[in-house]
């Protein structure tokens, strides 16, 4: 007597995970607001002033923004992954990752999942660039609903809008995902 596997695969299955991806991203921006507040608003605040200088910048100033920009953004990341993981996920995950047996486990098993769920994988990250595709949509037709309404009139000033919400609000939602979508992959 053969018996088949009846759990939902695929897209079902990938649809199933986003979900409990949004709501574990949700909770976890709702845990910690000013740690991932204060980890983009560095980012965004560099991205709006350098949008809207109007004189050339020196090729050394570029730099050194450019410089404290990927600064901000390892820290984004390690936020992401600070907001994610709740203390009995950080003793779960730092037991997967402590010694190099437990880590060689933890790939294997990570290996083992791709290898068997790839087309849910695949379809898991189509749902999530279609999500963030629409959500950076949903912020330029907020700019250009503000440049309807006159608050933002200027192009430059419509552009570095889009730019600073992307940064608060865009990346920071799709590193908390991401690493909400990889964690789960380990266990």
């Amino acid at each position: 007597m053969i018996l088949w596997d009846v759990a939902p695969t695929g897209f079902p299955m990938a649809w199933q995970n986003s979900g409990e991806f949004w709501a574990q991203t949700g909770m976890a921006v709702a845990r910690h607001p000013l740690l991932v507040l204060a980890c983009s608003a560095v980012p965004s605040a560099e991205r709006a002033y350098l949008l809207l200088h109007a004189d050339p910048i020196p090729r050394w100033r570029l730099t050194l923004h450019e410089a404290v920009l990927t600064v901000w953004r390892v820290l984004l990341c390690i936020g992401a992954v600070w907001v994610v993981l709740t203390p009995e996920r950080w003793r779960a995950f730092w037991s997967r990752f402590s010694d190099n047996d437990a880590m060689q486990k933890s790939l294997q098993h990570l290996g083992a999942y791709l290898g068997q769920h790839l087309h849910v994988v695949l379809w898991e990250l189509v749902l999530f660039a279609a999500a963030f595709l629409l959500l950076n949509y949903a912020l330029v037709w907020t700019a250009r609903g503000l440049a309807r309404l006159g608050a933002l009139r200027e192009v430059d000033w419509q552009r570095a809008f889009v730019s600073v919400l992307r940064n608060l609000v865009l990346v920071p939602l799709a590193l908390i995902y991401l690493v909400e979508l990889l964690q789960q992959k380990f266990y």
